[in-house]
């Protein structure tokens, strides 16, 4: 018989049971609103509200923009906010509605781009184009031809001549026009899938940027376009097999050190047909890019780059003739990072461009024979991009970044390389939106704990008001998340300082033990850490699920110089393994952090960096789930693979140290992997290579096929399954 104290002792303990189990569950259910509540798009977007204007669509006169407001666009001076109409609205209207045959009352458009210098405006509606001239009032309309979907879900339509009396497009990887009387004329014959005139390949997309294979010349008379032989390139077959009989894609991807497309530059001349070939030289082992025409038409210019990628050469050709003249060459160590900074000012005589030789991105000038007449900044930010250029005043815009990268700027120079001077204030991110000729500029800035607000300023800097900024309600203070902590800790070489951004749970208690988990990408150049209002987001929402979340830019991100960018140079998949794991073993010193309980995940270069690090540093992580990860870079493509790491025969022990497969006697713990079955990047070959050498091995792992899915896997079931995989074999504690 039990006593009446052992009873009260009993009904004591009972009470403290149900007490914990109610906090446990209230604890659960706040953790798992909170998480999906920083999931929510739409719902953060009441939480921390935006009122005013974010992005200004400037007008051409520099000095106002344009917003839709009441069912009409309306423009706006930038020093005082006086708001007045910008279009004769019934003038558009009347024509529109006599073309179509409908019944608007109000503007056909929401939006609509300037051509002809700024003399008349453009605007799409259904399989319509319009021309409406802003002098004359008079308005011309065509049927847009057919869209083609290329890489990345680029869309290609037509494309007008800048006098708009011809309009140029592809079908079937052939190039035609039409001109004013709607008459179609075929510019190239013989095109198809392995030979694309004018309508680019997978890897020239992807990996340079170079989307548009088409020019018209500013005086519409000629089209300077490019053609992909895709016949000598590696075609990867993708199986669709969802249906009962399945369909075969052969995709042209060219594996490193296997055979590229080879690329010519042809210009057509519209009138007479005449087709000549750009005399580039070698064909072999060199790419061929940025095709772009003089301002008078009188040169085609494009850029060789060779198959290494550090050495760069700038070209002019006759349109003529064909006949090529080089301009200057640009020669590194390692790689050249390309960009788009090549501009042309005093009516082509001189041009800016912009490199790294110095070890910094700076700004140089040059005249258009390619004679080097200053090199105009020498500040060692390094420059981000050329935003404006006020030839007028004589001034260069630009952005730039310091304090290790993590901060972005406005800053400007003159021509003659004097008056430097930084425009924006504040540490912090800044997203800069100029006025055609500078005259003024929106700042769009936040920090690591400052939301999001725009001021619009002069070009010289001086403030003239706020059009918009965050409001953070009180529902959201309510939330009391803590903000990320931003920490420098030390690369694996104990002498690099690297940033870092911590997030933990609301209500976190310093007494407790965390399991972490590192959210990763580590491609060379690639960040994750930037000084910005980062409060809500993928890793604070999967924080409150009782995890500390943290990420880190490794050794060889961008904007720290190219001596800093290059340290991963012919070595993929070691130094950002080895700064990772130091990350966490100094995390783990922390007294909250459970250094038995640790994840990593990503996608992509992520997938890879997750793999790699399971495999390398088995004793550091114990869970990881990886997303289309590559496993061997010998299966990703020649351009970016070979930019970082040569071809397979030159650095044979580089590919072989960076080989997934080759590590796979490390696994210890667990580890899922997700790939998409129809990816055309990083193919699903690279997981059923890994899955093999691990089942060689009588390794344990979890593995997930998305049926019709590539790179991006548009399941939710993907993201479920990253999270139910850490709370399982993390065991976070209630938050």
């Amino acid at each position: 018989m039990v006593g009446k104290r052992n009873c009260k002792l009993i009904a004591s303990l009972f009470l403290l049971l149900v007490f914990a189990f109610n906090s446990s569950v209230v604890g659960q259910v706040r953790g798992q609103r909170l998480y999906e509540l920083l999931k929510d798009r739409k719902k953060m977007g009441e939480l921390l509200k935006y009122d005013g204007t974010r992005y200004v669509w400037w007008a051409p006169d520099g000095a106002s923009y344009i917003v839709f407001e009441d069912k009409t666009c309306k423009r706006v001076d930038a020093v005082s906010g006086e708001k007045s109409p910008f279009f004769d609205d019934e003038s558009i209207i009347v024509q529109y509605n006599k073309i179509t045959g409908e019944e608007k009352t109000n503007l056909p458009f929401r939006r609509f781009s300037f051509v002809h210098n700024d003399s008349k405006i453009k605007f799409t509606s259904g399989n319509r184009a319009f021309f409406y001239d802003l002098t004359s009032k008079e308005m011309l309309s065509f049927l847009r031809e057919r869209p083609i979907e290329g890489v990345r879900g680029r869309i290609y339509y037509e494309e007008y001549s800048d006098d708009l009396k011809y309009r140029a497009f592809t079908r079937d990887y052939n190039l035609y026009y039409k001109d004013s009387r709607d008459r179609e004329h075929a510019l190239t014959t013989g095109g198809n899938e392995d030979l694309r005139k004018g309508f680019p390949d997978w890897v020239y997309p992807e990996e340079l940027d170079q989307y548009d294979a088409f020019w018209w010349s500013p005086n519409s008379d000629k089209i300077a376009y490019m053609q992909f032989d895709e016949n000598p390139v590696f075609k990867y077959p993708i199986v669709h097999d969802v249906t009962p009989k399945p369909r075969l894609e052969l995709e042209s991807y060219p594996k490193a050190g296997e055979n590229n497309p080879i690329i010519k530059f042809f210009i057509v001349d519209i009138k007479t047909g005449k087709t000549i070939e750009v005399d580039t030289g070698d064909l072999l082992d060199v790419y061929l890019m940025r095709g772009q025409w003089s301002s008078d038409g009188k040169e085609f210019y494009y850029q060789r780059l060779n198959r290494l990628q550090n050495k760069l050469e700038l070209f002019a050709a006759d349109p003529n003739s064909g006949k090529s003249r080089l301009i200057f060459t640009e020669t590194e160590e390692c790689y050249i990072n390309l960009d788009y900074d090549m501009r042309f000012i005093k009516n082509g005589a001189r041009f800016l461009w912009t490199s790294e030789r110095s070890g910094f991105k700076e700004i140089y000038l040059y005249t258009a024979s390619g004679k080097l007449i200053k090199q105009l900044t020498k500040q060692k930010l390094p420059v981000g991009s050329i935003l404006a250029v006020d030839e007028e005043n004589g001034f260069i815009y630009f952005s730039g970044y310091e304090n290790r990268g993590l901060e972005t700027h406005l800053y400007r120079v003159k021509l003659n390389g004097k008056g430097f001077k930084k425009l924006t204030k504040g540490a912090g991110t800044h997203r800069i939106n100029l006025s055609p000729g500078g005259k003024y500029f929106t700042d769009s800035y936040s920090s690591f704990y400052t939301p999001a607000k725009t001021a619009i300023y002069r070009g010289d800097g001086k403030f003239i008001r706020t059009i918009g900024e965050t409001t953070v309600t009180d529902e959201f203070k309510n939330l009391k998340l803590i903000a990320p902590e931003h920490v420098v800790i030390k690369a694996a070489d104990g002498k690099t300082d690297l940033d870092a951004l911590i997030y933990k749970p609301a209500h976190f208690d310093a007494n407790k033990k965390y399991p972490l988990i590192m959210a990763v990408y580590g491609g060379p150049g690639a960040r994750m850490i930037t000084n910005r209002y980062v409060m809500h987001g993928r890793s604070q929402a999967l924080a409150q699920l009782g995890f500390v979340v943290m990420s880190i830019d490794h050794r060889g991100v961008s904007r720290r110089g190219k001596a800093f960018e290059t340290q991963m140079y012919m070595k993929l998949g070691q130094i950002e393994v080895d700064d990772h794991a130091a990350a966490v073993k100094w995390i783990s010193q922390w007294p909250y952090i459970d250094s038995t309980r640790v994840g990593i995940y990503g996608h992509s270069y992520g997938g890879y960096l997750t793999v790699m690090s399971m495999l390398k540093k088995p004793d550091v992580y114990h869970v990881g789930v990886a997303g289309a990860p590559v496993t061997d870079w010998r299966n990703y493509d020649t351009i970016y693979t070979e930019r970082y790491m040569r071809r397979p025969k030159d650095n044979p022990d580089g590919y072989e140290k960076n080989s997934a497969m080759n590590f796979v006697d490390g696994l210890k713990g667990k580890l899922s992997i997700h790939h998409g079955a129809v990816d055309d990047n990083v193919h699903p070959g690279n997981s059923v290579q890994l899955l093999q050498a691990l089942l060689q091995k009588n390794k344990k792992f979890d593995f997930m096929l998305y049926p019709e899915q590539k790179h991006g896997i548009r399941f939710k079931r993907y993201g479920e399954a990253i999270v139910e995989y850490f709370i399982e074999y993390l065991q976070p504690e209630i938050p």
